[in-house]
């Protein structure tokens, strides 16, 4: 039913009773064409979702902590595991902040502390005291800093602050099928200067426009 159902232009979500942890069912019913499926269980839920980046993911994230595994190419501040000290060297980068080794030998390495694998709480307040919201991933260079990575590692040596990123405090909220869509200030200002001058068209206008919802259910014809 499923691709049948997408070949007639129809978006396809599927919410399937799990009775234990085997979703082999679930992966069949993604793979085929479902634009997400979500796997209910009595103690845990699962969602597949078809989503292009990283970015569009992490617009989904509620919680106060996101911990990301791998991933090692983003702009993050990162804790680096490894077997010693010539295995971390390979994978030391402009935004780590720890080395968790299975040989500790030295407290840092190359200015990096080093914690061994049983030093959680020292981890967990490192992660804390250094960490910091993560960047849109816009790469738009409104900061001055070229691209996010080189802004998050000025942020890391303190030299500049996350609200310093201009793609945070957007003044325009786009979301496509429920998910936030972040805009370079350019974006932006199109948005508002177009939706100001067609409100402005109107015959039963405000005065002075100071917020604007709008929201535009699609809907696709049968071929």
């Amino acid at each position: 039913m499923i691709p049948l159902l997408k070949g007639k232009g129809y978006s396809v979500s599927v919410i399937k009773h799990a009775k234990h942890m085997s979703l082999k069912d679930s992966d069949v019913l993604f793979s085929v064409g479902s634009d997400e499926v979500i796997a209910l269980a009595e103690d845990f839920s699962l969602i597949y979702m078809r989503l292009e980046d990283l970015r569009s993911l992490m617009a989904l994230v509620k919680s106060d902590i996101l911990i990301l595994e791998g991933f090692k190419r983003e702009p993050f501040p990162n804790l680096v595991r490894a077997r010693d000290e010539k295995e971390a060297r390979e994978l030391l980068n402009g935004l780590s902040i720890a080395c968790v080794l299975d040989e500790v030998r030295r407290k840092d390495v190359d200015g990096v502390p080093v914690f061994s694998p049983s030093d959680v709480s020292a981890i967990v307040d490192i992660a804390l005291e250094r960490s910091f919201p993560p960047l849109m991933l816009l790469n738009c260079g409104k900061c001055g800093e070229g691209d996010c990575r080189l802004m998050a590692e000025a942020i890391l040596r303190g030299r500049r602050k996350p609200s310093e990123c201009v793609a945070l405090p957007s003044r325009v909220t786009l979301k496509v099928n429920d998910v936030l869509i972040p805009l370079k200030p350019f974006v932006e200002d199109v948005f508002i200067a177009l939706n100001t001058s067609l409100i402005k068209l109107l015959k039963e206008k405000p005065d002075r426009i100071v917020k604007v919802e709008l929201k535009v259910e699609l809907s696709f014809p049968e071929d």
